[in-house]
């Protein structure tokens, strides 16, 4: 199984050694832990997941990847893309480091996304879906709690409206789905991430989800950070799943190989 969004600088040890008794890997996304006084937080903040938070997994079982990129509430005064890019870049290199070693870290952009949809948080999710478009990596879209199913719809049409590669949409994650915004995505080549956290889905919720609508394009996570959380998210879902008759290709779909195909990871 494959937690495919988490928030490991959140956790503490403890939770990556009980997440490793159930999963085979866990994502880890940039967010928003510090107020962003410039970029230099931001760079902070990357640093820390790279450099801290693959090695605090490790040591406790948890294979770790990383998916880097400015959060909608996270975005500085100074907002500095091409330093985003070079960040990005400098990631990838990190992999190339250490591919003898069959490691790979960097996997993807995110979360990046909209919150209240304002001009500049539209301009950031642009430029950061272009960056990962040109650095052929997949794209983790965040969803907000409030006004979910309008800021979904806005961020479907920034989207469209840059005439992306064709392929790039299938290598997109819209996150936080829910029953009222799956439809709205689901004919898309986007994918769709069905988050099991007490504030967004329960269990029950995405077995419904999935029993309509089948496997193909959907991720479940945990979304496990400094909100209430269950870090056993995933297998506490694929259980409720099996008792409730999914049948058993969908849930390894939803579980692991959608997640392991749109990120490209060797698990």
């Amino acid at each position: 199984m494959i937690d495919s969004h988490i928030h490991s600088d959140t956790r503490p040890y403890e939770d990556f050694e009980n997440m490793a008794m159930y999963l085979d890997c866990a994502i880890t996304l940039a967010h928003d832990p510090l107020k962003p006084y410039s970029m230099d937080v931001i760079r902070a903040h990357f640093d820390r997941i790279i450099y801290n938070e693959i090695e605090r997994a490790n040591k406790n079982g948890l294979k770790l990847f990383v998916c880097l990129g400015i959060h909608p509430r996270m975005i500085p005064p100074d907002v500095n893309y091409n330093m985003l890019r070079e960040y990005l870049k400098r990631g990838i290199k990190y992999n190339k480091k250490n591919i003898n070693k069959n490691e790979k870290y960097i996997v993807g952009v995110g979360e990046i996304g909209l919150e209240k949809c304002t001009r500049e948080e539209i301009e950031v999710f642009e430029e950061q879906l272009i960056i990962a478009q040109e650095l052929n990596l997949p794209a983790v879209v965040h969803t907000p709690r409030r006004n979910k199913k309008e800021t979904t719809k806005t961020i479907l049409e920034v989207i469209n409206s840059l005439g992306l590669h064709k392929d790039t949409e299938k290598h997109m994650i819209i996150e936080h789905c829910t029953k009222e915004t799956v439809p709205m995505i689901y004919d898309t080549n986007m994918n769709m991430g069905l988050t099991v956290q007490p504030s967004k889905l329960t269990p029950m919720d995405a077995v419904k989800i999935v029993k309509e609508y089948g496997g193909e394009r959907f991720l479940l996570n945990s979304d496990s950070s400094s909100a209430p959380s269950n870090i056993l998210g995933v297998p506490k879902t694929v259980l409720k799943m099996k008792i409730n008759g999914v049948d058993s290709n969908i849930i390894k779909m939803i579980s692991h190989n959608n997640a392991k195909n749109i990120f490209r990871l060797d698990v």
